[in-house]
C-alpha cells in the first residue's frame, strides 16, 4: 500500500482488498458502538434510583441483594461482550497498522478501553460490601465515571476512527454518504443558468431561421 503523509490528512492508494476490509471495520465499529451504548444505558437502572435516594439504608440494600447482584452480573456481561467486539475491530484494522495515523488511533482506542475496564472493576468491587453506608453514593460515583469513560470511547470511535476510515482510507465525503442514503448519484451537469441560456439561444435561432425562410 502506497501512502503519502501530509500535515492535514493522509492520502492512500488503497487496494480493493483493503477497501473491503475497511468496510468490514466500519460495520464492526458500528456494532461495537451499539454494544457500548447498551452497556452504558443499562447502568441507568441503578444510577437513577440510587441518585434519587442517596441515603438508602444498608438494610434495604441487603433485602434487594439478589437483584442487585444480578444487575452487577449483567453489567459485567455487557461490557465483556463489548470488549470482544472491540477486539474484533482491532484485529480487522491490523491490515492498516503500518500507517502511523491509524496506529495512533488504535492505540488511543485500546488505551481508552483499558481505562474503562479499570472503572468497571472498581464498580464491581463495591459489591463486596453491600452493607456499607456509602454503598449507594459510591455506586452513583462509579457509574458516572464509567459512563463518562464510555462517552470518551464512543467519541474515539465515532469522531476519530470512523471518520479516518471514511475520509482517508475509503476517501468518502459527506456527499457520498448523502448520495448513498438517498439512492442518488451526483452527476456533472450544465449549470442551470447556462442551460436556460442555451435553450433561449436555440429558440432565438429557430425564430431567425423561420423568418429568414419566410422572407425568402
Amino acid at each position: 500500500m502506497i501512502k503519502k503523509g501530509y500535515s492535514v490528512q493522509m492520502t492512500y492508494n488503497v487496494s480493493d482488498d483493503e477497501k473491503r476490509q475497511a468496510e468490514k471495520a466500519l460495520l464492526c465499529f458500528n456494532y461495537t458502538s451499539k454494544l457500548l451504548d447498551d452497556a452504558s444505558n443499562h447502568l441507568d437502572n441503578m444510577l437513577t434510583p440510587f441518585k434519587d435516594n442517596p441515603g438508602i439504608p444498608p438494610e434495604e440494600i441487603m433485602k434487594a441483594r439478589a437483584a442487585i447482584r444480578r444487575f452487577r452480573d449483567k453489567a459485567v456481561e455487557n461490557f465483556n461482550e463489548f470488549k470482544v467486539s472491540a477486539f474484533k475491530c482491532v484485529h480487522i484494522m491490523q491490515i492498516f497498522s503500518s500507517d502511523t495515523q491509524t496506529l495512533k488511533l488504535m492505540k488511543s482506542f485500546i488505551s481508552s478501553i483499558d481505562n474503562l475496564e479499570v472503572k468497571v472493576n472498581d464498580f464491581v468491587d463495591l459489591f463486596d460490601d453491600l452493607e456499607s453506608k456509602e454503598f449507594a453514593q459510591n455506586a452513583v460515583s462509579n457509574i458516572e465515571n464509567i459512563q463518562k469513560q464510555c462517552d470518551e470511547v464512543d467519541e474515539i470511535i465515532e469522531e476519530r476512527i470512523k471518520n479516518h476510515i471514511q475520509s482517508n482510507i475509503l476517501a468518502k465525503s459527506w456527499v457520498d454518504t448523502v448520495s448513498k442514503d438517498l439512492q442518488m448519484k451526483v452527476e456533472q451537469k450544465t449549470p442551470l443558468i447556462l442551460e436556460l441560456f442555451n435553450k433561449r439561444q436555440d429558440q432565438l435561432n429557430d425564430i431567425i431561421q423561420e423568418r429568414t425562410r419566410l422572407g425568402n
